[in-house]
């Protein structure tokens, strides 16, 4: 399955090769230093050396700092709770994207790999509900069209133990994706124990985050 990767992990990704370059040239120096003075080697290698400590911690907390700003932002999914999901939304263009996570018990109210055959028809059926995508609907102004859709759990891979979770994505085009403003959930009415939905989104050049209950099910972008 192909999951969402959040803008926080692009980012991060494009600033490595900077980091790259960076180190690159700051090792230049040491190896022309050593080729015209042999006879002080020891001496200007201890320095490089120590420029080279202090470069690389400079990039670790460059880094740290980097990672911590872009996670506040924009966290990733990943987080298991039990009565609460993770949706992210992100649109670029007129292509739109959602991915849905959730703990397998908000969903079929167990987290283990079914026992039974009973217990393997409530994946099937969870499976097939999430993967249809009846339970959002978008601006209908937009005119979203679903592309290609998927759903997935770990219960259903060989060797599962631990905590699972069931995941969703979704790939839309938007014809009118200027006017894309509004999002309706009612995952809550298909499965109770789901109490909370954290939604993050990014709209092109906007983004935000919100919380959709059973009460408050809208989420305005």
């Amino acid at each position: 399955m192909n999951k969402l990767l959040p803008p926080c992990i692009l980012l991060a990704a494009m600033a490595l090769p900077m980091q790259l370059a960076v180190a690159h040239e700051q090792h230049q120096p040491e190896r022309a230093h050593g080729h015209h003075h042999d006879k002080k080697h020891d001496h200007t290698e201890h320095k490089h050396a120590h420029a080279d400590n202090h470069a690389q911690e400079h990039a670790h907390d460059h880094d740290h700092s980097h990672d911590h700003h872009h996670d506040d932002e924009f966290t990733q999914l990943g987080t298991h709770v039990h009565g609460e999901a993770m949706l992210t939304v992100v649109l670029e263009g007129n292509e739109l994207q959602l991915a849905l996570q959730s703990a397998a018990y908000n969903i079929v109210g167990f987290e283990h790999a079914p026992q039974n055959s009973e217990q393997q028809q409530e994946i099937a059926v969870a499976l097939e509900l999430l993967a249809q995508g009846a339970w959002f609907e978008l601006s209908r102004e937009a005119v979203c069209e679903v592309q290609s859709s998927d759903a997935t759990t770990d219960l259903t891979n060989a060797g599962f133990s631990g905590h699972g979770d069931f995941y969703a994505n979704f790939q839309l085009l938007c014809q009118r994706p200027a006017r894309l403003n509004q999002l309706q959930l009612s995952l809550f009415n298909w499965v109770p124990s789901l109490q909370k939905i954290q939604v993050q989104w990014v709209i092109n050049d906007r983004q935000g985050a919100a919380t959709a209950t059973l009460a408050t099910h809208q989420v305005n972008f």
